[in-house]
Formats: C-alpha cells, sequence, structure tokens
C-alpha cells in the first residue's frame, strides 16, 4: 500500500468526508479506522486490516503500567469508520472536536495511512516545508538510509553485519 496526494476536502454538516475516488481504488477495503495523529489537530485515517495488523497485542500482563494506560487512550479514542454506498465516511463528532478539525480539511496521503488537517493549518505546514525543502530532504534522506535495502536483500544500507 502507498498512499500519496492531497485532497482539498469539505466535512458536510452531518460530518460526512467522501474518500477521494484515487485513493478508495487503491484500496481493497474501504473501511478506516481514525484516531488522533501523530501531529497536534490531525486524525490519522488507516486501512483497516492494515492497522490491525500493525498493532501488536501482547497480554495485558507483559506490558507495563505506561504501555496499559497509553493502549486504553488509543484504543478508546478511535473509531471503526465504514464508507456509504457514496464513499463517505462518517467523522465522530467528538474526534473532530478534541482535534480542533474544521470543515474545510485537507486530507493527505502519507505512505501507510491518511492524515487529515485543517485546511489553514496544512497550507502553514506546506509553506514551512517550502521554505527549507533542500535541507529538509537532504536530512531526511540520511536517515531514511538507515531503513533500506539493497536489491535481493540482505543488511540494511550503511549497516554491516558482521
Amino acid at each position: 500500500m502507498f498512499l500519496v496526494g492531497t485532497y482539498e476536502l469539505v466535512i458536510d454538516a452531518k460530518n460526512r468526508l467522501s474518500i477521494p475516488f484515487a485513493i478508495r481504488r487503491k484500496l481493497a477495503e474501504h473501511s478506516f479506522y481514525v484516531l488522533p495523529g501523530y501531529r497536534l489537530r490531525t486524525l490519522a485515517l488507516y486501512p483497516e486490516r492494515y492497522f490491525e495488523e500493525l498493532r501488536p497485542v501482547p497480554p495485558v500482563e507483559a506490558l507495563s503500567e505506561h504501555a496499559v494506560q497509553w493502549r486504553q487512550f488509543e484504543y478508546s479514542q478511535c473509531a471503526l469508520l465504514v464508507p456509504d454506498g457514496q464513499g463517505r465516511i462518517l467523522l465522530p463528532e467528538r474526534l473532530l472536536r478534541r482535534a480542533g478539525i474544521s470543515r474545510d480539511v485537507v486530507l493527505i496521503g502519507v505512505q501507510d495511512h491518511l492524515e487529515l488537517w485543517n485546511r489553514d493549518d496544512f497550507e502553514q505546514f506546506e509553506r514551512s516545508q517550502w521554505q527549507s525543502l533542500a535541507d529538509n530532504r537532504a536530512r531526511a534522506m540520511e536517515e531514511l538510509k538507515a531503513f533500506a535495502r539493497p536489491a535481493g536483500g540482505g543488511s540494511p544500507a550503511g549497516r554491516v553485519d558482521e
């Protein structure tokens, strides 16, 4: 799965958001889990099966109190969104309110998930990234090299297995 793009959308009066066709056609399924995003004032949307595969299910006894509390909070903030026949999902009012998301939004593809931003917040973020594009790209590429694998498998680039 590889989700990309920027889509300017509007959440309707019933809190429904139309998932763009370009995204729907890439996915075998169209249901999403929504939860607070990595960045404040955003929501993350993960395809249902992918999200369930990402989350380990260790027994509660094997977790620290911190991990138990984080798991309780994160799952309490999640909602499974099943689209209607027109490809719209119903966003929970409480998540929109807590994230401070208004009607005018931007939905972006971030490789394995989607992020929902207030349009003004995203435009500000986008401007800040353009201002230092070359430096940000160089720094990110240097960090990402550690995760790259050469063709045909083997160890990640920049690492030597002994």
